[in-house]
């Protein structure tokens, strides 16, 4: 990995007290895997309830990539973000790097964690090599999907309705007794031996509730693990490590429309530059200090203020009294510069200089400069 790059990881987690950032380096770049949990998502995951939805969602930069993210749920309804993983796929590997880091993030805590999933590819197997006997959900609405492409060509849209909707009383039936009761009516309308070899390969304790065995907290989908995907959606067309974003005293995250921007007040700084160009507060320190109430004049320089004007104009300058004066040589007069011609035919435009040149964007290395996208000879900047 560029040595640049690992100095950005680092620095987040010298920033963050018990930040867990972990960069794993492989050969190529595109197999690298960075793990990042902030140190305040995990201690509030101690108050939060002892649930996690793992889920991978796809990065939609130049660089594509995959992102397997851990979030929890607050005694409010609320996604909490806990960890996130950058990867290049959705690999037994990649999810057995990110169970394994997760893993010695839990075990302080002491808690059994109920985990919701998708059943993704590749994570069955890593998860029960590094979570083994810990309750995990299978996401309803993921099976009930699965179920009906298996009615796709075998019955009308009565007929598929029917069977979902007896699916449903079999996932949440609270009882043995009433499970197999649905069952055997889901069995008659459906098809038993389509029942059958749907329900063989996944094991009821993972989507029933008469036979999970954990807390569940009354859930039964993953749909805060879409939440939190949707939530990051713009953060998901950008590179890995602009995602990245640590806040302490005095830095704050400003978020507009497109993008996000880090602003520290005690420096007087902005990551998107302007404060730093104008020595002036950008809009995005505007928010950062209006947010947290303090007062806008103290992070203006005192060259703005009306008390600096008045002060430039403060200083009089006297008068010169020219009344009484008298030439008495041609000595005392100041003559003009003398001047010569310059040779050839006078020139009617201004000699542009070299900055004034027109310039153009590359489409290939996103510069401006005089060439374009067929000319380019410029070397691309993988991390960017």
């Amino acid at each position: 990995m560029d040595n640049v790059v690992v100095t950005v990881v680092k620095d987040v987690g010298k920033s963050c007290s018990s930040t867990s950032v972990v960069v794993d380096d492989c050969v190529e770049m595109i197999d690298e895997n960075d793990y990042l949990a902030y140190a305040g998502q995990i201690q509030g995951f101690k108050f939060s309830l002892p649930i996690l939805y793992v889920d991978g969602a796809f990065g939609k930069s130049k660089y594509k990539g995959q992102i397997l993210a851990a979030t929890g749920k607050n005694g409010n309804k609320g996604f909490f973000p806990l960890a996130l993983c950058f990867c290049d796929s959705e690999t037994e590997e990649n999810w057995l790097f990110f169970f394994k880091n997760l893993k010695a993030l839990l075990e302080p805590h002491g808690r059994i964690i109920t985990f919701i999933s998708d059943r993704g590819v590749g994570l069955l197997k890593t998860f029960d090599l590094i979570f083994p006997g810990n309750p995990h959900l299978y996401c309803y609405h993921h099976l009930r999907y699965n179920l009906s492409r298996k009615y796709k060509n075998k019955g009308g849209e009565i007929v598929v309705a029917d069977v979902l909707h007896n699916f449903f009383k079999m996932a949440y039936a609270s009882t043995e007794k009433s499970f197999y009761f649905h069952l055997k009516n889901l069995g008659d309308k459906g098809g038993a031996a389509t029942i059958d070899e749907f329900i063989r390969d996944i094991p009821l304790e993972h989507w029933c509730r008469a036979f999970f065995k954990g807390c569940q907290y009354g859930i039964m989908a993953n749909g805060i693990a879409e939440s939190f995907n949707n939530w990051i959606v713009v953060e998901r067309s950008l590179p890995p490590f602009p995602m990245v974003i640590a806040s302490h005293e005095n830095v704050y995250e400003v978020r507009n429309d497109k993008y996000s921007y880090s602003v520290d007040n005690s420096t007087r700084t902005c990551s998107c530059v302007k404060w730093q160009i104008n020595c002036f507060p950008c809009a995005d320190a505007l928010a950062a200090i209006q947010g947290v109430r303090l007062d806008l004049y103290d992070f203006i320089d005192p060259y703005f203020t009306a008390e600096y004007y008045r002060m430039c104009y403060s200083f009089p300058i006297a008068p010169l009294n020219n009344v009484d004066a008298s030439c008495s040589s041609t000595e005392d007069f100041i003559l003009p510069p003398v001047t010569k011609k310059p040779a050839g035919r006078p020139k009617s435009k201004r000699i542009a200089s070299a900055g004034e040149k027109k310039r153009i964007r590359c489409g290939r290395c996103n510069k401006m400069g005089h060439h374009n996208k067929k000319s380019c000879t410029e070397p691309l900047n993988m991390l960017l």
